[in-house]
């Protein structure tokens, strides 16, 4: 039987924490593991409230961290006090889940293992603009560059099981950024996305909500362009070192191998590390990463004189639009069969 625990990260709650925890201690519900993320000193009596509520457990941080370390911290815990048969559930302290959703998500996580359960809202013109701006901003950029389509990119409702733990503590960012690089690490892992709609609930204008509209912005959209950085890196060096030797060899095949050879250690090393976050030995992933950067220059070399000699294209914007048709093949070709990442 697969048992429920609910993670709720809390920075300074409100009383609505409190009688959301008291609901769930009352449901089928096995734990309820609420972390303590550095709150002030005026929270303390909420927290002693929480203490005394059935089902939780309470974890704490000496000073705020932020929601990805805190989530960080309860599925570290959960992972190791937990069996294999466990769904972990999280949710947000600021009220915005309601009792009836976090059941939802909870049933559908029963009946889906090995896939991430998102609660998603409905985003109308009621709702406070910036969370609506942010969330289709966000989501037409997760559909166009990484081919994910989820029509609630920064929900915090979410189940996930108990095996998939390990590749959402591996990741480094701590605060809201966080939880967007939770959904590029389950593409990533081919995991199933099942969405179930829930509440939409912003009291306030969701003025209880501790996301800063700009910073918190920036930091989740630094996550989505990190992942084409490491490629313009590299395409850079690359065009620096053509331009500098296609002079010297004019020879369009030589031109092209050379500069590949010097960006393909700073390609393979940021896009190992820093773009796929594989585990796999080296030994494995660079000769197949190598055999790529082989055949791809050749055909990068193809084009560019076909471009140059057919058409009449310079040098340097024919490797340009060759390069450009490219990265997406390679990109392609990287995430799905040299970095690939297999969950234990």
């Amino acid at each position: 039987m697969i048992k429920i625990v609910v993670l709720i990260p809390g920075f300074n709650p409100d009383k609505k924490l409190v009688e959301l925890a008291m609901e769930l201690s009352l449901s089928f519900v096995n734990e309820i593991v609420i972390v303590n993320d550095g709150s002030s000193e005026e929270y303390n009596l909420i927290f002693d409230e929480l203490r005394k509520v059935p089902k939780v457990v309470l974890l704490e941080h000496d000073t705020n961290k932020g929601k990805g370390a805190a989530l960080k911290t309860g599925f570290e815990y959960i992972h190791s006090n937990s069996d294999v048969n466990t769904s972990v559930i999280t949710a947000d302290a600021d009220g915005q889940h309601s009792f009836k959703s976090i059941i939802d998500v909870a049933n559908s996580s029963l009946e889906n293992s090995n896939s991430i359960i998102l609660g998603v809202r409905s985003f109308s013109k009621d709702i406070p603009l910036r969370s609506r701006f942010g969330n289709i901003l966000t989501q037409k950029i997760f559909k166009t560059v990484f081919g994910i389509s989820i029509s609630d990119t920064q929900t915090g409702l979410r189940g996930i099981s108990h095996e998939t733990l390990p590749l959402f503590i591996s990741i480094s960012c701590n605060r809201y950024e966080y939880e967007t690089e939770m959904i590029l690490v389950s593409k990533r892992n081919n995991l199933k996305f099942i969405e179930v709609p829930i509440e939409t609930i912003y009291e306030n204008n969701n003025e209880s909500s501790h996301f800063n509209p700009l910073i918190d912005s920036m930091r989740i959209y630094f996550v989505l362009f990190r992942y084409t950085s490491a490629s313009l890196i590299s395409a850079l060096v690359d065009y620096i070192v053509f331009i500098a030797v296609f002079p010297i060899l004019k020879n369009i095949l030589f031109s092209t191998y050379t500069s590949r050879l010097v960006s393909l250690f700073v390609n393979y090393s940021l896009v190992r590390n820093n773009v796929f976050y594989s585990k796999n030995k080296i030994a494995n992933t660079f000769p197949k990463y190598l055999l790529l950067v082989i055949i791809s220059g050749f055909l990068s070399a193809s084009l560019i004189y076909c471009f140059h000699t057919y058409i009449g294209i310079s040098i340097i914007v024919s490797k340009i639009i060759a390069e450009t048709g490219l990265y997406f093949l390679n990109f392609s070709i990287q995430k799905k069969y040299i970095f690939k990442t297999e969950i234990n």
